[in-house]
């Protein structure tokens, strides 16, 4: 009898310690791939506009998955998702893009329906929503300040909300009087979310807080004020709302209270001029960025509607675009560009002063 017991204790001890060899032998295995996965070329210095003039954009990075922004693993969860056969989801046709007040980037996926998290001071990618909730087609995003997520629907019609990074999902809004949300942004100053209606040519105004509706500007036309078939929307930091009217080849800017302050562009293929202006997006001296899904490039306009450059080309390198679509500048003048079609996020940095 205690043969058999020492037998029985000698197979479970032998099966323990080949099964942590194993589990060793795998990490060590992952740890080797995930080095040559996440092996890159250095990054090239590039810069617009060329000397002698003064440089004022600079490229910083492209992130195509959570690797290109050091995002990294642990040993436990690479192998536990090895073993489950669950690969990290790399950007596949990003739109809107948004970072929060602590720095997180949020990328619209319009191809797989979710939204991509990538947290670098807490080392984590995410994608929402997991389960439950889904999209049908979402188009933009906008963070307020105190961390609350939103996103257009623009088949469902509806406004999505999230908190605690999307993970949880609040509700939604505009069901049965938006035709199709798309562009979105956040006015804090005012506390409204302001939405545009790309079929009706207006912008929806709905209270942050309550989400009630508070109004509503804009009507389908080419006149001051008028739009057509409107796409993006952002907040300049004065407080200005700036709107791509895409249809009418230009950009407005209204006044915090919806009225119309002036606007800029036509029709063209030169400097200055839009062939399908997309997302727009302010520095903090105020200057206005306008991306432009035909031109593929990004020009800059200072807060007048002047012109005063244009960075990106058409291509596949850094700093070449293939029919991008949003942008976001963040607080510390960091560009985030949706390279569409190259399936990527560049980003890139306005260089103040001399």
């Amino acid at each position: 009898m205690t043969n058999i017991l020492r037998n029985i204790r000698y197979r479970r001890t032998a099966g323990l310690l080949i099964t942590v060899i194993l589990l060793l032998v795998c990490s060590l295995s992952l740890q080797g791939c995930f080095k040559n996965i996440v092996s890159r070329e250095p990054l090239p210095v590039i810069i617009w506009p060329m000397p002698p003039e003064i440089p004022r954009i600079s490229f910083v990075n492209s992130i195509s998955g959570p690797s290109d922004m050091n995002i990294v693993d642990g040993a436990a969860k690479r192998l536990f998702n090895h073993f489950l056969k669950k690969r990290t989801a790399p950007i596949s046709s990003p739109h809107g893009v948004a970072v929060d007040s602590e720095g997180r980037l949020y990328v619209v996926d319009t191809w797989i329906k979710k939204i991509h998290v990538y947290d670098a001071l807490e080392n984590e990618h995410s994608i929402f929503p997991e389960k439950g909730t889904a999209f049908s087609f979402p188009i933009d995003i906008a963070v307020s300040r105190n961390g609350r997520i939103f996103v257009t629907d623009s088949k469902d019609a509806v406004v999505r909300v999230f908190e605690n990074r999307g993970r949880l999902f609040v509700g939604e809004f505009g069901k049965g009087f938006l035709k199709r949300p798309t562009g979105i942004a956040v006015h804090e100053k005012t506390g409204e979310l302001l939405i545009v209606d790309t079929v009706s040519s207006e912008i929806i105004r709905y209270d942050i807080a309550t989400f009630a509706l508070k109004g509503r500007f804009g009507v389908e036309g080419k006149g001051s004020g008028m739009l057509h078939s409107p796409t993006s929307i952002t907040i300049s930091p004065d407080g200005d709302i700036i709107v791509s009217d895409s249809l009418n080849f230009r950009v407005q800017v209204f006044h915090p209270d919806g009225t119309f302050s002036h606007a800029f562009g036509e029709a063209g293929n030169g400097p200055g001029f839009f062939a399908r202006p997309k997302g727009v997006a302010a520095d903090s001296d105020g200057n206005i960025y306008v991306v432009d899904a035909l031109f593929d490039n990004v020009q800059m306009f200072d807060r007048d509607g002047r012109h005063l450059m244009a960075f990106g080309s058409p291509g596949y390198n850094y700093g070449n675009f293939w029919l991008p679509s949003g942008i976001f500048i963040d607080d510390n003048d960091i560009i985030y560009v949706s390279d569409t079609y190259n399936n990527r996020v560049q980003v890139f940095e306005y260089m103040k002063g001399d």
